[in-house]
């Protein structure tokens, strides 16, 4: 038996050449799917998590722990603890801390101070003075030691919930190296925030030692680690979860956000995956049942054969499986080596393959090479049963069947259920899934059977008009056995390439809008800077002409989101979008004030009238205008009565503005003043500069009362602005022991509330007030929506844009939370940025990170829809390569019969020329019909089932153009060998002739 298959193989190459090409591919197909399912999922999930903020990047766990007289040996306790139910002794090493909020009373106005030791944090600091060392050592951020009026070397004093007072010395103050860092994600060491009318100061860090004092009961031990990709969706993290749990640990689970999009890539890939592979082993096995079906016609004399000398149906069916079962074990290592190889390509190279996915592919591929198989073998049954007359017919019967016009109405039906679903309940649904593959197919029927009914009326009206030539050739489609199979694969083959194609683009250009959405700039350079005013600066003198760069302030975690940007570079710099609302309604002219001047002189003077029956001070604010540094300058006392009082003033030589005055008691406690007692007024009248002379403050400031307001937080100080002076009037309190009122008065430079561009909801506080706008952990803006929008750069859909100098001069307090940074034209060359980047730093602005569109858009390629759209496209390229194996299958399996027609017709007096021309006409025509009919099915497909938009000329343009070449090539190398053989055999027949002529 195998001496007999061997024998039939060497006797017909072609055909087991074609049905090996064409398990290559099927077994290709097959690997190609879970391999490409697993490497795209966890490629995903890692470009998820690398490119997720740093604060969804962790992993938190927290609890309350006695530390007693050993707080080094109580937090490694709690180390081992958690490192037990993590079960995760491959992950990086974990930032240990501890934290405990107190209370600071500074000046009579409570404040959250909380006291904080972390693993390493003087790595991650830039200090001034020294880092804490010993017990009782404090080292403050800037903006916390400003506030409390401290330095180094101060005392700083706090209370705790047992009214127990710690005393700490302040080493030094700090400023955050990498605020947008993994190291400062942690919340719990974050910067302050004003949240419910209580302020929260930065984090005091001390040495661990501190925290053996019995001040410090039961502080909240943390562990942070980077978010373990075992851990990144699944049940595993649940697991993890409730275990900790169960031990009394409260744990942070990563972002909720970042589990979404890792979940919803997961899900893209599987998804586009499974309906893409389906799709083409679907077409895989069809392909062979077409090879199979023309191959069996060369089969039938040897089956005939068989059964004249008295073989059994099983002895048959041994010979024809065999002729199948060689050629396809010989291509199937080929095929899936090829198979995982593409399926890594797509995926991207680097990620590992796992047992499950091996184990998965295995069985894919001997699932597949058995169905197709059977596909070749059931095809051959129909063989076995014919009569041994009906086999060695040459003529095929034209008897069509009802079953082909029933699978035809079966597709059109299909075709119309999935249509249906996809636009009522979404792709996600039912036949919805495979709406495009199966609105291809049903298209490419309808095409196949169009043409076969109108190529037979021409072929037949061609004869009765002696058109020879055309009427053969349409003929030769209509009446050629399985020429609409051909063309119903060749056109669905092209239709699916060109719904690929489309995808593709479509995804390209979305992933290209998405990333100048989320970056609002072509370049983005992410910053440190000592604070928001020190930023704007430093880029406007570093860009003077403002057409390159632009400051920016980002704040994703406040309430709402804040964008803040400088209004006047805004058009020249952001890559502004209709969407985004109209740029000019950001313009805070009308909000601003006329500012007054500037404090550069080296002393001030003040009138003033004190009403109280003691003597009091004016404590001064001041804010350089480059640096954004503060400037205390107290001004007293001021005895009761009229009087004048100077003072000195250092480091205003290039321009401080006033932002606030407090008004404080006669004497001080540590270097610090102290509140004025109850009752204290002062009426200010008028406030000179010295060096030189000027009128900082006349009666018509001090008389406006747009220009003055108390505190945003706490029982406020009066401030009233009337008949040329400013009175400050500390209030009687109205219980005995309560807390002394907040004495601070503010400038308002910015005299109305300030515009801003809004997306998405307001908040609720807005709808039963005036609005106002927390910004960067300081104090609220007041601000009116001037337009909305359905979404923002950088923000997306929720969230206020607004001019970073306007709430800078608007707010008491403009805190320094947020993500400082510095956006870039586009088309600005890179020598002009090395430049901005050196300019910023010697105005001590660091450039800490780098992005751009480009590479934004190299991330997002990384996505679970990119590379399922990918996946398609390799498989798309599949089926196109599977259709030109059946093209030149249904050519060369009837070479010899249409040989033998052609001989019969050159004895009739038909041309070799014309022979010729039918023959390449009628394979030019079917691959031609094929690839246009697919064309238009893909076109109609996308504007079916997809957005209108979708269609896409040009690429279709492009697919028909590599469709064409494909094929083109593949049946034209086959046809050429048969001309050569048709010309060969005519010239023999010639010679033969005129050689009996002479006899």
């Amino acid at each position: 038996m195998l001496l007999l298959v061997l024998d039939a193989l060497r006797r017909r190459p072609a055909q087991w050449l074609a049905v090996a090409a064409l398990t290559g591919l099927l077994c290709a197909v097959a690997a190609a799917g879970p391999q490409f399912a697993a490497a795209a999922t966890a490629r995903a999930a890692a470009a998820d998590v690398a490119a997720a903020p740093a604060a969804q990047r962790i992993l938190t766990v927290h609890r309350g722990t006695p530390v007693g007289r050993d707080p080094a040996g109580a937090l490694e306790a709690f180390r081992a603890d958690v490192e037990r139910l993590l079960h995760d002794e491959d992950s990086a090493a974990p930032v240990l801390g501890l934290t405990r909020p107190l209370t600071s009373i500074t000046g009579g106005f409570k404040r959250v101070a909380p006291v904080a030791y972390r693993d390493g944090v003087c790595e991650h600091v830039r200090v001034t003075g020294g880092c804490p060392t010993g017990a009782a050592e404090a080292m403050l951020s800037r903006r916390a030691a400003d506030t409390l009026g401290l330095r180094e070397g101060d005392r700083l004093t706090l209370r705790t919930q047992s009214a127990t007072e710690v005393t700490l010395r302040v080493t030094g103050t700090y400023e955050r190296t990498d605020p947008s860092g993994a190291y400062w994600a942690e919340p719990l060491f974050g910067p302050g925030r004003i949240t419910a009318g209580e302020e929260a100061l930065d984090p005091a860090f001390v040495a661990l030692a501190t925290f053996a004092d019995e001040g410090f009961d039961e502080p909240t031990a943390v562990y942070t680690t980077p978010l373990p990709t075992r851990l990144v969706g699944g049940d595993e993290l649940r697991d993890t979860q409730d275990s900790l749990e169960k031990a009394g640990f409260t744990f942070v689970p990563p972002n909720k956000d970042l589990l979404e999009a890792v979940d919803a890539d997961r899900t893209a890939v599987r998804k586009g995956m499974l309906v893409a592979w389906v799709q083409a082993l679907v077409l895989c096995w069809l392909a062979l049942a077409i090879a199979g079906r023309h191959t069996a016609q060369d089969r039938r004399p040897d089956i005939a054969l068989l059964k004249l000398r008295g073989s059994t149906r099983l002895r048959m069916l041994r010979l024809t499986a065999g002729q199948h079962l060689l050629p396809m074990l010989v291509a199937l290592p080929v095929g899936v080596l090829l198979g995982v190889l593409g399926a890594r390509v797509a995926a991207g190279a680097g990620v590992p393959t796992t047992t499950a996915a091996t184990q998965l592919t295995a069985a894919a591929v001997a699932a597949a090479f058995v169905v197709g198989l059977a596909v070749l073998v059931l095809g051959e049954v129909a063989t076995f049963r014919a009569p041994v007359a009906t086999l060695l017919r040459r003529v095929p019967s034209r008897h069509r069947g009802w079953s082909r016009r029933t699978l035809d109405v079966v597709v059109l039906v299909a075709a119309a259920v999935a249509v249906y679903q996809a636009h009522a309940g979404g792709t996600a649904t039912g036949l919805g899934v495979a709406a495009p593959a199966l609105t291809a197919l049903a298209g490419a029927v309808l095409v196949a059977r169009l043409l076969a009914a109108g190529s037979d009326r021409l072929g037949r009206g061609a004869l009765r008009f002696g058109r020879i030539r055309l009427a053969l050739t349409a003929l030769r489609f209509s009446r050629q056995p399985g020429a609409d199979r051909i063309l119903v694969l060749i056109a669905v083959a092209v239709a699916l390439l060109g719904l690929a194609a489309q995808d593709f683009t479509t995804g390209r250009t979305a992933r290209a809008e998405r990333a100048g959405a989320e970056l609002g700039a072509a370049r983005v350079l992410t910053v440190q800077a000592a604070n928001h005013t020190a930023l704007l600066s430093a880029v406007r003198r570093a860009d003077p002409g403002g057409r390159t760069a632009m400051a920016v302030v980002a704040d994703p975690g406040a309430s709402p989101p804040v964008l803040a940007v400088d209004f006047d570079r805004l058009a020249a710099v952001a890559d502004w979008r209709p969407g985004y609302g109209p740029r000019d309604a950001l313009d805070p002219a009308a909000a601003r004030a006329e500012p007054l001047p500037l404090v550069r002189g080296t002393g001030l003077t003040l009138d003033a009238r004190n009403d109280s029956a003691a003597p009091v001070r004016l404590v001064l604010t001041l804010r350089h205008g480059v640096t954004g540094a503060t400037v205390t300058v107290p001004v007293g006392p001021l005895p009761p009565g009229e009087h004048q009082a100077s003072a000195p003033v250092r480091g205003c030589e290039d321009g401080c503005r006033i932002v606030g005055m407090v008004l404080a008691g006669s004497s001080d406690v540590d270097s610090r003043p102290v509140s004025a007692p109850a009752n204290s007024a002062l009426v200010v009248r008028e406030l000179r500069q010295q060096g030189p002379d000027a009128v900082i403050l006349s009666g018509a400031s001090l008389g406006d009362q747009r220009r003055w307001r108390g505190a945003d937080t706490g029982p406020a100080m009066s401030v009233g602005a009337r008949q040329g002076a400013l009175t400050l009037r500390i209030p009687t309190p109205v219980v005995d022991n309560a807390a002394v009122g907040d004495n601070h008065a503010y400038v308002v430079d910015v005299v109305a509330a300030v515009p801003v561009i809004l997306a998405g909801p307001a908040p609720r506080t807005w709808l039963a007030g005036d609005p106002a706008l927390p910004l960067f952990g300081g104090s609220a803006v007041p601000v009116r929506v001037a337009a909305t929008a359905p979404m923002l750069p950088v923000l997306g859909g929720a969230g206020t844009v607004i001019d970073l100098d306007a709430a800078v001069h608007a707010a008491a307090d403009p805190g320094t939370a947020g993500v400082p940074q510095v956006w870039i034209a586009a088309g600005t060359p890179q020598s002009a940025v090395d430049a901005l980047v050196a300019d910023l730093a010697a105005a001590g602005v660091t450039v800490l990170g780098a992005d751009s569109v480009e590479r934004r858009i190299a991330r997002l390629d990384q996505a679970g829809a990119a590379l399922a759209t990918r996946f398609q496209l390799l498989v798309a390229l599949c089926a196109l390569l599977l259709a030109a194996v059946a093209a030149t299958v249904a050519v060369t399996v009837q070479q010899a019969a249409r040989t033998r027609e052609w001989r019969a017709l050159r004895a009739q007096g038909l041309p070799l020329r014309a022979a010729v021309g039918v023959e390449t006409g009628g394979q030019a025509a079917l691959v031609a019909s094929g690839v246009l009919g697919g064309l238009v099915v893909a076109g109609v497909a996308a504007r079916i089932t997809d957005q209108p938009e979708t269609v896409q000329p040009p690429v279709l343009g492009a697919t028909g153009l590599i469709a064409l070449t494909v094929l083109g090539v593949a049946s034209g190398a086959v046809m050429l060998a048969w001309i050569r053989t048709l010309r060969t055999r005519a010239g023999a027949a010639a010679n033969h002739d005129s050689d009996g002529g002479r006899r």
